[in-house]
C-alpha cells in the first residue's frame, strides 16, 4: 500500500475500542466517530479527529472500518442523509468487522459495489483480551487484490487472517466459529452446575483440564475466574452471542439444517437474557443454570 489509508472507525465498544487503538498505535492516521459521545474523548486526546456524523467520518476518509453491534447498529451509521454511505466516492473501501448476518452483509456488498467501493468482510475471532493485544484472527471475505491491499491495514488489528472466500464468507465462517464459542461456554458452565450440584469444588473441574492436554483448552483458561468466582465482566456480551446464535439457526432453517445443540444453547441464552444479564458476559448462563426451575 504505496500511500497510507486515511482510516475512518465507527464504534468504540469493548471490542472497536482497543482496534482503534491499535491502529493509531501502528501508526495510522485515525478519525472516529461514536453514538455515544463521550467515548471518543481519549481518541480527541491522543490527537484524532472526532466527526460529529458517520457522513463527516466518510467524507474527511478514504476508508472506513465498522465494529457495532447489530443489523439495526450499521443501518444506522451507514443509512440516510448523515449516514456514511452517502459520502461514499469510487475509490474508497468499507470493511466490516461487524458480527452481521450474511443477508445483511450481501446487501452492504451490493451497496459498495454499486458506489464503487471496495467492500471487506471481515468479522474477527476473539474478544476483549486478543483485541488489546492486536491478537485477534480476522475471518476475510473479500476479493484477493482487495485484501492484500489492506493488510497491513487489518494485521495492526490481528495476528493472522484467514481468507474464507467472497462476502459474505467471513460473515459465515464467523458464525461457525462462535457456535463452538457458544457451546464451550455452555459446556462449562453446566460442568460446573452439575459439580456444585453433587458436593464437588468446581476448581477440581480446571485441574482435571489443565492435566489432559486433549481438553486443555485456552478458552477454558480465559473463563475460569468467571466461573469460579461467579463474576462476569464483559469479554463477550450475552446479547450479542444470543443475536449470533439466531443468525445460525435461520442460516441453518434455510438449508434445512438442524442444530439441535445450538438450539437448546439460544434457549439457555433467551432466559439468560430475559433474568437481565445481556450485558454480562456470555459465562454468566451459570448463574442462570443455578435459578430454580
Amino acid at each position: 500500500m504505496s500511500v497510507p489509508p486515511r482510516i475512518g472507525f465507527i464504534g468504540l465498544g469493548i471490542m472497536g475500542r482497543a482496534m482503534a487503538l491499535n491502529l493509531h498505535r501502528a501508526g495510522f492516521q485515525v478519525a472516529v466517530y461514536n453514538r455515544t459521545r463521550a467515548r471518543t474523548t481519549e481518541f480527541a486526546d491522543l490527537g484524532c479527529e472526532v466527526a460529529s456524523t458517520p457522513r463527516a467520518l466518510a467524507k474527511m476518509c478514504d476508508t472506513i472500518i465498522t465494529m457495532v453491534s447489530d443489523p439495526a447498529a450499521i443501518g444506522e451509521v451507514m443509512d440516510g442523509p448523515e449516514g456514511a454511505a452517502s459520502a461514499f466516492q469510487g475509490g474508497n473501501a468499507l470493511i466490516n468487522m461487524s458480527t452481521l448476518s450474511p443477508d445483511c452483509t450481501s446487501e452492504l456488498a451490493k451497496k459498495c459495489y454499486a458506489a464503487g467501493v471496495v467492500f471487506l468482510d471481515c468479522p474477527v475471532s476473539g474478544s476483549k483480551a486478543a483485541a488489546e493485544k492486536a491478537q485477534l484472527v480476522i475471518l476475510a471475505g473479500a476479493e484477493k487484490p482487495a485484501l492484500e491491499r489492506y493488510t497491513p491495514v487489518l494485521k495492526a488489528m490481528g495476528k493472522e487472517i484467514v481468507h474464507a472466500g467472497l462476502p459474505p464468507a467471513g460473515t459465515a465462517l464467523k458464525l461457525c466459529v462462535n457456535l463452538i464459542v457458544a457451546q464451550l461456554t455452555t459446556a462449562l458452565a453446566e460442568s460446573a452446575a452439575l459439580a456444585q450440584a453433587q458436593g464437588i469444588d468446581p476448581a477440581l473441574i480446571f485441574e482435571t483440564l489443565a492435566h489432559n492436554p486433549a481438553l486443555n483448552c485456552g478458552y477454558f483458561s480465559l473463563k475460569k475466574d468467571n466461573i469460579l468466582k461467579r463474576d462476569f465482566p464483559a469479554a463477550f456480551p450475552l446479547r450479542h452471542m444470543l443475536k449470533d446464535a439466531r443468525f445460525m439457526l435461520a442460516e441453518a432453517a434455510k438449508r434445512r439444517l438442524e442444530l439441535p445443540v445450538t438450539a437448546a444453547v439460544e434457549r439457555l441464552m433467551t432466559k439468560s437474557y430475559n433474568s437481565g444479564y445481556g450485558d454480562k458476559d456470555l459465562s454468566v448462563v451459570l448463574d442462570t443454570l443455578a435459578e430454580p426451575l
